[in-house]
């Protein structure tokens, strides 16, 4: 925010400090704003070609070259629909949901560094900022289930907090063992002690606990049990039609890209090139954006994992996911917790 602050300056010269700053702010808004809901967008069309091509079928291929408009014409056609709030819904709380949601999403994109030059914010509290900002985003899919006034929205709101309760506690352990190694919380900072050594090599338990409970973060299958469209119609986004439920659905996808990109941070070096040692080109083999190229890349890769995992396996019972979620993931993270404190402590680690 900094840099782009400058850079008004630069343009408008006589400009007040505080309106610089004023315009960096809500351009910034704009752009993080584009480029999360473009990639939810982008990402309902990649999820239906992957998912057509594990399932041996057609997916969408008409609207544009191989289908590529598609998400464009579904956008089109969801802000043509009318937007119906039943009668009997809690006007706020329905209301709210969408932008509850939505808004809190976007927001915890900013402190994710795209490479070393290029982020939004860099903040020294990035992790915290994110993990508090994603905390809220559930909120959203609890006031929807209750201010539908619909018994399957409502079941899928309370399923929303159940969750939110199960995995938020084991995630914040895998990524507090993170924090142990850095002994920092700045983003940037976390990608660049991963310089000689990716954390997944000695957070390999933290990874898979924190790929597990990511899944349920996003919502995702086959975790997604606040929606759960087998059980409950669609869960807490039932009663919505139009952009309000399209926003919602963006919000999903763009939540796979997210969990993709915290995983990357986290441990997969973030924009550090692979093999760097044994082969110095890659560091830096397209300039400036090389460190851009390997994240979008990393994450790329994870997310068509997630999308692997999503067409793969059944969705879970909600028991079931609370019983392992509480039995075996939650003593596990700590486990792990407990384990990088001693190995920082003793000086393997950090």
């Amino acid at each position: 925010m900094a840099s782009l602050t400058s850079f008004i300056d630069q343009i408008l010269p006589g400009t007040p400090h505080w309106l610089d700053a004023t315009i960096a702010a809500v351009l910034g808004s704009v752009i993080v704003f584009t480029v999360v809901l473009t990639i939810g967008g982008l990402f309902t069309f990649v999820f239906r070609r992957i998912f057509a091509r594990m399932g041996n079928r057609s997916g969408p291929n008409r609207v544009g070259p191989n289908g590529w408009f598609q998400f464009l014409a579904d956008g089109l056609k969801l802000i043509s629909k009318e937007d119906v709030r039943p009668a009997r819904a809690d006007r706020l709380a329905w209301g709210l949901a969408a932008y509850v949601a939505v808004a809190f999403t976007v927001v915890a994109w900013a402190p994710i560094p795209w490479s070393e030059d290029i982020y939004f914010t860099n903040i020294g509290t990035g992790v915290l900022f994110i993990l508090a900002l994603s905390a809220v985003a559930p909120l959203g899919e609890m006031l929807a289930g209750w201010g539908s006034n619909n018994k399957y929205s409502l079941y899928g709101g309370i399923r929303a907090a159940a969750l939110d309760v199960s995995y938020e506690i084991p995630l914040l352990f895998a990524v507090g063992s993170v924090i142990l190694i850095t002994g920092s919380l700045a983003t940037q900072d976390i990608v660049t002690e991963q310089a000689g050594l990716w954390f997944i090599v000695p957070q390999l338990l933290g990874f898979v606990i924190f790929f597990i409970t990511g899944l349920a973060k996003a919502g995702l299958v086959p975790t997604d049990l606040a929606e759960a469209e087998s059980e409950l119609v669609a869960g807490f986004t039932t009663e919505y039609s139009g952009m309000r439920f399209g926003m919602l659905f963006v919000v999903l996808f763009s939540n796979v890209f997210f969990i993709s990109a915290l995983t990357t941070m986290l441990y997969l070096g973030g924009w550090q090139a692979p093999f760097v040692e044994w082969v110095p080109f890659l560091g830096g083999f397209l300039g400036p954006v090389t460190g851009l190229f390997w994240f979008v890349l990393k994450a790329g890769l994870v997310s068509f994992v997630v999308f692997w995992v999503w067409t793969t396996l059944p969705r879970v019972r909600v028991d079931q996911y609370l019983n392992v979620a509480w039995k075996i993931i939650l003593p596990l993270s700590i486990l792990n917790f407990v384990g990088t404190a001693v190995m920082v402590r003793t000086g393997v680690l950090g």
